[in-house]
């Protein structure tokens, strides 16, 4: 166990980064104890350090004013609740918003009164509304890759499944209202090489070991891999990391 020592306003306040480690060797009847004062400690650094925290050194975020049907965000138009790692420290019980347009992570600053792009190149990870995304660094995906950026960890396996999501504003020509869209682009994991996964075809190109076996998987579980994808992706995944395992 170590500490870390942070100093603000001629105070040094201790940031315990053995955390983690303290609640693992917690007994498993105690975990909710040791949790809800791991993050009562957190509340109490972060109220401490105030609007000096890393976090809150992101630009002012405005938003496009332009009159669309929908809205830029993941998941809502409202922000949601949420945790991001930054620079190795996790702050707890943030609300945000991710523009899946600018693929940026926002939240409201220190004293509540704007939004801020949080800086991107400083976040590690983030979890919205229960998904987790985490930052990947498009040089390190042997070119499958076209940029850096927020990709949503579908899969917890040893072989995880990624998706890059995206909104784009479709201007028509007509009279009709302009509106947000979402794509969504899938990638695997595999032999510590990114892949694209395309459809049914490409997956099982991937994973033609079990090809076989994954072909009797996806027509008994009558998985879709035009209308579902992205379930059809993750289910047989993490099939055939069961068979591997």
């Amino acid at each position: 166990m170590y500490c870390r020592a942070v100093a603000f306003g001629g105070f040094v306040y201790c940031f315990l980064s053995a955390f983690q480690s303290f609640g693992q060797q917690a007994a498993a009847s105690d975990s909710a104890f040791y949790s809800g004062s791991v993050r009562q400690l957190y509340h109490i650094y972060f109220d401490q350090i105030g609007q000096s925290a890393e976090l809150f050194n992101g630009a002012e975020y405005i938003r496009n004013g332009q009159k669309a049907n929908g809205f830029p965000f993941f998941e809502s138009n409202d922000q949601l609740p949420g945790d991001v790692s930054c620079q190795g420290i996790l702050y707890h019980d943030l609300r945000l918003q991710y523009d899946l347009v600018l693929d940026e992570l926002i939240t409201s600053n220190y004293t509540h009164d704007a939004l801020i792009r949080l800086p991107k190149e400083k976040v590690d990870s983030f979890s919205i509304a229960g998904h987790p995304f985490v930052r990947l660094d498009a040089a390190k995906t042997n070119g499958a890759f076209a940029d850096n950026g927020y990709y949503e960890q579908l899969t917890a396996n040893d072989m995880p499944v990624f998706a890059k999501r995206v909104k784009k504003l479709v201007v028509p020509n007509g009279y009709e209202d302009s509106k947000y869209v979402q794509y969504n682009t899938f990638y695997l994991k595999l032999n510590n090489g990114f892949y694209a996964v395309e459809g049914k075809n490409s997956l099982l190109d991937l994973l033609k070991d079990k090809k076989d076996l994954l072909k009797k998987f996806i027509r008994t579980n009558k998985l879709n891999f035009k209308k579902r994808p992205e379930e059809a992706i993750v289910r047989t995944t993490s099939y055939y990391a069961r068979l591997k395992s």
